[in-house]
């Protein structure tokens, strides 16, 4: 009896593969997303301390406002830009998210092929074995009768 065998098989070992890789893209995305939102908190934590601070000062010159301006200048852009890459970020999670998807759909397509032929297979070795059930019945029967 031959060994059950799909086709396919180095198709299904590379689409899984390809899904690992999504999804491993997909953390990768996550955990630099989660990263420049820790950024942003801790840059405005950053910029209220230096504000508690200016609150609390009894005097300043002229240029230590000018200083405290324009870091909050620098902040306002500097979130800006973080914010920015927060919501490219965003659209390269929500890209990789339907690859994902479409890999686990292929995937999964395979697996049910490979599963149908399994049944087919297994079917067909039943019938192969009730055969040779048969015919090895009827010989030792053939056998006895001599």
């Amino acid at each position: 009896m031959r060994p059950f065998r799909f086709r396919l098989e180095k198709v299904l070992s590379w689409r899984e593969a390809q899904l690992a890789m999504e999804e491993a893209d997909l953390e990768r995305l996550r955990s630099d997303l989660h990263s420049i939102e820790a950024a942003i908190d801790a840059l405005t934590l950053r910029d209220e301390a230096a504000t508690e601070r200016m609150r609390r000062m009894r005097s300043a010159s002229g240029s230590e406002i000018a200083d405290i301006a324009r870091r909050h200048d620098w902040v306002l852009q500097e979130e800006k830009t973080l914010r920015s890459r927060v919501a490219e970020c965003g659209r390269k999670i929500e890209q990789r998210t339907a690859a994902i998807t479409e890999a686990r759909r292929k995937v999964e397509l395979l697996e049910r092929m490979k599963d149908r032929r399994k049944q087919v297979w297994d079917a067909e070795s039943d019938l192969e074995l009730e055969q040779l059930a048969g015919e090895s019945a009827i010989g030792a029967w053939r056998r006895a009768d001599r």
